[in-house]
């Protein structure tokens, strides 16, 4: 995505400076004044010079939950928010924890808010992060919304390792058939071939055809990766296009089984971060376009796109929904609820905690068919390679008596 530099000016007139990616010049003069600044001037980096421009600090998920929980548990006892920077990057072990907390601390000491100190970190501090600090500032609500941000984070964090770490014993399972595999054709098979060749001794056609592909795969090994390695990049480099991002993104959805989980797990996340942004008091319509950036399938971020200019419209919420056929029955209808009893907050992130337990349930249900398929599939294939090494051998038996 291109870097850009800008110069701006804040509510107070003050002159701010910094960089920032967008997918255009347009996109990122909308982001700037939607965070309430008056761009001055906005010019394109090139790429060389960006990436040297690039901040050098950088957060892991844990180092952001780390400092959004201490910086919401101090603000709720009543520190200052300057003195809780200045403890915070005390009591911090990594440096660049305290590299970047220093930092901002300066910020905030030559009159920015926490929301234009963090804005600067893009790659840290996402839009959705600093609109919610901004509109805590705004609603002398901060430790409150820091402390929703903590529960959104680690609700996030959880979420993604419980799904890293199912998937890590039926992967090494799937690993370790694929190199016996690999070993057995490559190192084994040509051995017994070239004792056939040697005995002069014909083959069962099954065992012929093991032999070739082995012998086939020796010889011609460097061919077939490159091949596999092109494919790749121009089946990667096609998906990663506008036509082909939509079409992969389409196809995704569509996918058995695998479709239907990864539905529910953008649903989750856009409905968790839509109710947690109105549990903080920012507008539904302000709402809806952050909570689209958050949504990487572009199937369904086209129709949150439609849902906000629905809305913006005048149009019911649940109705736009309805009329995407993108969500599920059951989330419209729950939305319409939280419409009829103005708690769409409160609804939205139930419907987030149902979404997130039903992806948690159906990993594990798919991760444990994993580790019997791939015991079935691995022991066809080995059986099916060691049982045509046996004919042959029967067959040198044949011919001896």
């Amino acid at each position: 995505m291109p870097t850009f530099t800008y110069e701006a000016l804040d509510v107070k007139g003050q002159k701010i400076e910094g960089t920032d990616e967008a997918a255009s010049r347009d996109l990122l003069i909308s982001r700037l004044i939607d965070q309430g600044l008056q761009p001055i001037k906005v010019k394109r980096l090139k790429q060389f010079y960006a990436f040297w421009t690039r901040k050098a600090v950088k957060f892991s998920q844990d180092d952001l939950l780390y400092f959004t929980r201490e910086l919401s548990d101090l603000l709720e006892a009543g520190v200052p928010l300057e003195r809780t920077l200045a403890i915070v990057e005390d009591a911090a072990e990594q440096e660049n924890i305290r590299t970047l907390i220093n930092t901002i601390r300066q910020d905030i000491h030559g009159g920015k808010k926490l929301s234009e100190a963090l804005s600067s970190y893009p790659d840290i501090f996402n839009r959705l992060y600093v609109n919610m600090i901004r509109v805590g500032e705004l609603g002398g609500v901060l430790p409150m919304v820091l402390k929703r941000l903590d529960g959104f984070i680690e609700r996030s964090r959880n979420i993604r390792k419980f799904i890293i770490t199912s998937s890590i014993y039926p992967g090494i399972l799937a690993l370790v058939g694929i190199l016996s595999v690999f070993i057995l054709v490559t190192f084994v098979v040509p051995k017994f071939g070239q004792i056939f060749e040697d005995l002069n001794q014909p083959m069962p056609m099954a065992t012929k055809l093991i032999v070739a592909a082995s012998m086939f795969l020796q010889s011609w090994w460097w061919l077939l990766t490159l091949i596999i390695l092109l494919l790749s990049a121009g089946f990667y480099s096609y998906i990663k296009s506008p036509e082909g991002s939509v079409w992969w993104d389409k196809v995704v959805l569509r996918l058995p089984l695998a479709g239907a989980m990864l539905l529910r797990i953008e649903l989750g996340r856009l409905a968790r971060t839509l109710g947690t942004l109105l549990e903080s008091g920012v507008p539904i319509l302000k709402g809806i376009s952050l909570s689209g950036e958050v949504v990487s399938n572009s199937v369904i971020r086209s129709a949150v796109e439609d849902l906000y200019k629905g809305v913006r419209q005048g149009k019911s919420l649940s109705q736009l929904m309805k009329q995407t056929k993108v969500f599920p029955s059951l989330m419209v209808h729950l939305v319409a609820i939280g419409e009829e009893t103005g708690a769409m907050g409160p609804m939205l992130l139930k419907i987030a905690d149902d979404l997130e337990e039903k992806v948690q349930h159906d990993t594990k249900v798919y991760l444990s068919l994993v580790e019997p398929i791939t015991i079935v599939l691995m022991g066809i294939i080995i059986g099916g390679i060691i049982l045509s090494m046996l004919l042959a051998i029967f067959g040198i038996n044949d011919v001896a008596l």
